[in-house]
């Protein structure tokens, strides 16, 4: 009888310390680019009506190392990472790491404690960085070989694929490619030669650097025209080598404009205005301005990679120059495109039927409210036949965050609340209308009887919670109740349907009805 008095304190003691707490974090690895912010999920849940912030404490490690410590909602960081205090309290423990280093490539644990009760759970973080290229030319010594460089510089991790194209052809031979070097940073470069032959050199021929790596959606292709290359090198031994070959130009040209007098005197007094035309110079050789086209801008969304198009038409020769600047939000400078911007910048040249050249430059930029919301872009453009640059401008960029939507009941003060949680809005301007039914009809509620307020995230997004009071929720009495929440980000308003019955609420669903906690 003693025993069993025990077994039933430690029972009771056990059922005072539960706090019924959950830890979630992603299965899957999470992304980062070096250089810019990344979020790693952690959420936890517990009884948030009866919750003691003194007895919640929040850990972050790294490498057997404390990043961040969250206690008595106090905050505390040990490096380039911090949290959300507000959300932290309701749950999101998420870390914040800004400034990201490919030596923060790792497993990080979310460590939750709360009355007691201690949840571990581990998130593996990857990260990864964009490449640069660069193509230049060498001179070898061979008088007839010179070496296309290709320089891919700045990417992580160290996996990359360089393949060259000679007129839209993959080449197979003469490539020196060689092992990725790692820099002090942690990333990686790489060189591949391409050896050309300049005696087997086409006209207008053009020879291409594509590089891949996962970090980019799509290749970057740098390119460069071997016709220029070869010209003048020929030129040269054509004078210093080959004497005999000038002398018998010369005396061809001296027959050929003899031929062309006695054809003229051949013909009539009167001069028609297409007989005293100069000689035109070959069609490689005219100049052709370029044609800018307007930046075409993508649906901005927070969170997501977004590609600036600028198509440039018309020109000749093909040796066009594209230089992408900006404007960052709240500034009035323009600034260069870096590596360090975590933007790549891409070009792509098609030669015409007509022999002009038509270039679509790419910029992809990592889209976030924060940095690109009001910012500007500049796609600028050099070229032989302009005496200054062309520029189009994209005007203030417009970012905004699609919202994620949750639905949950709330007893405060003995009293039921329905309450519509929307994560990750931008902008704020966000319109919610909640409704019942009555009579079978559907009532909205009056603005006095709603609850509302905001609070705005590391990212610039914002949070936003909409309540409304259940008077009748002890009822047995089925009732359903609607939010509807209307913003420019959304395609269509999302509607939300919650069903009391008996007491018990359920949200709706196409698969069916899943309880309210």
């Amino acid at each position: 009888m003693k025993i069993d008095f025990w077994i039933f304190i430690i029972f009771l003691l056990q059922l005072q310390t539960c706090s019924g707490l959950e830890v979630t974090v992603p299965s899957n690895p999470e992304t980062g680019m070096a250089g810019s912010s990344v979020v790693v999920p952690c959420i936890y849940s517990l009884d948030f009506n009866q919750m003691e912030p003194k007895l919640l404490l929040v850990r972050w490690i790294f490498r057997d190392k404390v990043l961040l410590m969250f206690s008595k909602k106090d905050l505390t960081s040990y490096g380039r990472a911090t949290l959300n205090k507000e959300a932290a309290m309701n749950g999101n423990v998420s870390l914040l790491l800004y400034g990201l280093k490919v030596e923060d490539e790792g497993m990080y644990t979310c460590s939750v404690e709360y009355n007691g009760e201690l949840h571990l759970k581990e998130v593996q973080l990857r990260v990864e960085a964009s490449p640069s290229v660069e193509v230049t030319m060498s001179s070898t010594k061979a008088d007839d070989k010179m070496n296309l460089d290709c320089l891919v510089k700045g990417f992580y991790p160290k996996d990359v694929n360089v393949t060259w194209y000679r007129n839209g052809e993959i080449v197979n031979n003469g490539i020196i490619t060689s092992e990725p070097r790692r820099e002090g940073n942690g990333t990686y470069d790489v060189n591949s030669t391409l050896v050309i032959i300049s005696s087997k050199i086409r006209k207008d021929e053009l020879a291409e650097c594509r590089v891949e790596h996962v970090s980019m959606g799509t290749p970057i292709k740098e390119h460069f025209v071997l016709t220029q290359i070869g010209c003048k090198r020929n030129s040269f031994t054509l004078v210093s080598i080959n004497p005999v070959t000038i002398f018998l130009v010369m005396v061809l040209c001296h027959g050929l404009y003899w031929a062309l007098c006695n054809r003229l005197k051949s013909k009539s007094n009167v001069v028609d205005e297409e007989s005293v035309k100069p000689a035109v110079e070959p069609e490689a050789d005219v100049q052709k301005c370029p044609r800018m086209g307007e930046i075409m801008v993508p649906r901005l969304v927070n969170g997501t990679k977004a590609f600036l198009q600028c198509t440039i038409s018309g020109y000749c020769p093909g040796n066009l120059n594209v230089t992408w600047l900006w404007m960052k939000p709240g500034t009035q400078q323009l600034l260069p495109i870096s590596p360090n911007d975590n933007k790549t910048a891409t070009v792509e040249i098609k030669r015409e039927k007509d022999k002009t050249y038509t270039c679509t430059a790419c910029l992809s930029i990592n889209v976030s409210v924060s940095g690109e919301n009001s910012a500007q872009y500049v796609c600028q453009v050099e070229h032989p036949s302009l005496e200054r640059p062309l520029q189009k401008r994209t005007g203030n960029l417009h970012v905004i965050g699609i919202p994620v939507i949750k639905v949950r009941r709330e007893t405060r003060r003995k009293k039921t609340y329905l309450t519509a949680v929307i994560e990750g809005i931008f902008p704020l301007n966000v319109t919610i209308m909640w409704s019942r039914m009555k009579n079978n009809k559907l009532v909205d509620y009056p603005e006095t009887d709603k609850q509302k307020k905001s609070s705005i995230n590391l990212d610039g997004t914002y949070n936003v919670i909409s309540s409304i009071k259940d008077k009748q929720s002890r009822a047995r009495k089925s009732k359903s109740f609607k939010v509807t929440i209307n913003h420019e980000s959304l395609e269509s308003p999302i509607q939300q349907t919650i069903l009391r019955e008996e007491g018990v609420y359920y949200l709706l669903t196409e698969n069916g009805r899943n309880r309210l906690p």
